[in-house]
Protein backbone atom coordinates (compact mmCIF):
# COMPACT_ATOMS: atom_id res chain seq x y z
CA UNK A 1 0.00 0.00 0.00
CA UNK A 2 1.35 3.37 -1.01
CA UNK A 3 1.52 6.15 1.54
CA UNK A 4 0.21 9.64 0.89
CA UNK A 5 3.72 11.04 0.47
CA UNK A 6 4.62 8.33 -2.04
CA UNK A 7 1.52 9.09 -4.08
CA UNK A 8 2.39 12.80 -4.09
CA UNK A 9 5.94 12.06 -5.26
CA UNK A 10 4.61 9.82 -8.04
CA UNK A 11 2.16 12.55 -9.08
CA UNK A 12 5.05 14.99 -9.27
CA UNK A 13 7.10 12.58 -11.36
CA UNK A 14 4.17 12.11 -13.74
CA UNK A 15 3.70 15.86 -14.09
CA UNK A 16 7.39 16.35 -14.85
CA UNK A 17 7.21 13.54 -17.41
CA UNK A 18 4.23 15.20 -19.07
CA UNK A 19 6.15 18.48 -19.14
CA UNK A 20 9.13 16.81 -20.81
CA UNK A 21 6.95 15.05 -23.37
CA UNK A 22 5.04 18.22 -24.17
CA UNK A 23 8.21 20.29 -24.48
CA UNK A 24 9.65 17.85 -27.02
CA UNK A 25 6.41 17.02 -28.82
CA UNK A 26 8.06 17.63 -32.21
CA UNK A 27 10.36 14.68 -31.62
CA UNK A 28 9.20 11.20 -32.51
CA UNK A 29 9.26 10.03 -28.88
CA UNK A 30 7.59 13.09 -27.30
CA UNK A 31 3.96 11.99 -27.71
CA UNK A 32 4.85 8.49 -26.53
CA UNK A 33 6.34 9.91 -23.35
CA UNK A 34 3.14 11.87 -22.75
CA UNK A 35 1.06 8.75 -23.41
CA UNK A 36 3.04 6.71 -20.88
CA UNK A 37 2.71 9.36 -18.19
CA UNK A 38 -1.00 9.93 -18.84
CA UNK A 39 -1.57 6.19 -18.40
CA UNK A 40 0.55 6.34 -15.24
CA UNK A 41 -1.55 9.21 -13.87
CA UNK A 42 -4.79 7.40 -14.64
CA UNK A 43 -3.57 4.19 -13.01
CA UNK A 44 -2.41 6.12 -9.94
CA UNK A 45 -5.82 7.78 -9.67
CA UNK A 46 -7.62 4.46 -10.04
CA UNK A 47 -5.37 2.94 -7.37
CA UNK A 48 -6.28 5.75 -4.97
CA UNK A 49 -10.00 5.35 -5.73
CA UNK A 50 -9.85 1.60 -5.18
CA UNK A 51 -8.12 2.12 -1.83
CA UNK A 52 -10.95 4.44 -0.79
CA UNK A 53 -13.61 1.92 -1.79
CA UNK A 54 -12.04 -1.17 -0.23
Amino acid sequence: MLTFNTILVLLGVCCVGLLVGFSWREQRWGPWVMLVFVVSLLSLMSYAILNLLL
